[in-house]
């Protein structure tokens, strides 16, 4: 990417989006926003060699930062005592609807999994995992489906069980995103997000430059990758 000096560089989430991101950092870009990355063999990616003062800003549009506030916040500080996790897409985009999955169930859980057990087939996939916190663990599930169709795309249906209820429903083809909360006052659904996530990305990323904060979108992504290698293994 000759273009990408001090620029935010995009980087498509297809092929080998690894290679485009270094190509795009030799190219001194400032920043990366990898958009809707699909799951890249183990061999394939080494995310210790990435410099951490350039930000990148990941685009998960089954896993937006916005709604994914609207859900955590809603809750109060209420931990989830169980989350299980649907999910449904044509096989070719199915991976990375479990990718975004295990995503949904390490915010709702608040920190990292722990991958249990699993198994892998051409009918679905489903895993085993939970928190391992010293404090008590909290499992959760996660069951992914083929379906028909040709492009990615994919369905979401996440539900934290505790003293709050969380749901969360993504319809990729629909343009759905929503979430519902329910406590002991009773039920709130969240107000729909109009900006678009390919949006949200760069400015997500304009204010990295512009803050110099951290990002953890990197880091985050390679923790729900790992998961998702274990059950491919499995």
């Amino acid at each position: 990417m000759d273009d990408a000096h001090r620029a935010v560089a995009v980087v498509p989430g297809t092929g080998d989006w690894w290679q485009s991101m270094l190509a795009a950092l030799a190219g001194g870009a400032s920043a990366v926003v990898l958009a809707d990355p699909v799951v890249l063999p183990r061999r394939a990616v080494e995310p210790d060699q990435w410099p951490r003062d350039v930000p990148v800003i990941v685009e998960r549009p089954r896993l937006r930062p916005d709604i994914v506030g609207d859900a955590v916040g809603a809750r109060r500080g209420s931990h989830a005592r169980m989350v299980t996790v649907e999910c449904a897409a044509p096989a070719v985009g199915l991976d990375g609807a479990i990718l975004d999955g295990f995503g949904w169930a390490r915010s709702l859980i608040g920190g990292p999994l722990s991958f249990r057990a699993g198994i892998a087939t051409a009918q679905g996939r489903l895993a085993l995992l939970d928190s391992g916190a010293d404090d008590g663990s909290v499992p959760a599930s996660l069951m992914g489906t083929p379906v028909g169709g040709l492009h990615g795309g994919g369905l979401l249906q996440v539900l934290a069980l505790g003293e709050v209820r969380t749901e969360v429903t993504v319809d990729q083809p629909a343009g759905l995103n929503r979430v519902e909360t329910v406590t002991e006052e009773g039920a709130l659904r969240a107000p729909e997000r109009y900006e678009s996530s390919a949006r949200l990305a760069l400015r997500r990323a304009i204010e990295a430059c512009s803050s110099g904060g951290p990002v953890a979108d990197l880091h985050d992504l390679f923790q729900d990758m790992a998961l998702t290698w274990a059950l491919l293994d499995a």
